[in-house]
């Protein structure tokens, strides 16, 4: 009765580092999965804090015209937006109508991104 007893251990020895070896790599596969979640989110706030830069950028311009709108011509062309990595601001200018564009290049993309915005400066 002895005999049965030392195989069935002999058999069995080896399964606890298996399991180990397993579990230690789905814990790693979790680990890794975490880890690309953090880099999606952080890229995705990265994109929106250079959009919020953009429209603040337009905005910023339609306020100032608003005040000044006997002066609607001499804000018309191109301007750089320091905030902006490679940051443009387009302005045209069309009787009342105001348009301004954002254009810029989020770092490491190959396609610029662009916010516009149209705005009629008339009336009180």
């Amino acid at each position: 009765m002895n005999k049965p007893i030392a195989i069935r251990r002999k058999v069995q020895q080896g399964y606890l580092l298996v399991e180990v070896l397993v579990s230690i790599m789905l814990f790693s596969l979790g680990l890794v999965g975490l880890v690309g979640i953090q880099a999606n989110s952080i890229n995705a706030v990265s994109e929106a804090r250079l959009r919020s830069d953009a429209v603040l950028a337009a905005n910023e311009l339609v306020g100032r015209m608003w005040v000044d709108r006997t002066n609607l011509a001499s804000y018309a062309g191109t301007t750089s937006v320091a905030s902006l990595p490679g940051g443009q601001r387009v302005v045209t200018v069309n009787n009342s109508v105001v348009t301004v564009t954002v254009t810029w290049r989020p770092p490491g993309q190959s396609v610029d991104r662009q916010y516009a915005t149209t705005a009629t400066l008339a009336g009180n």
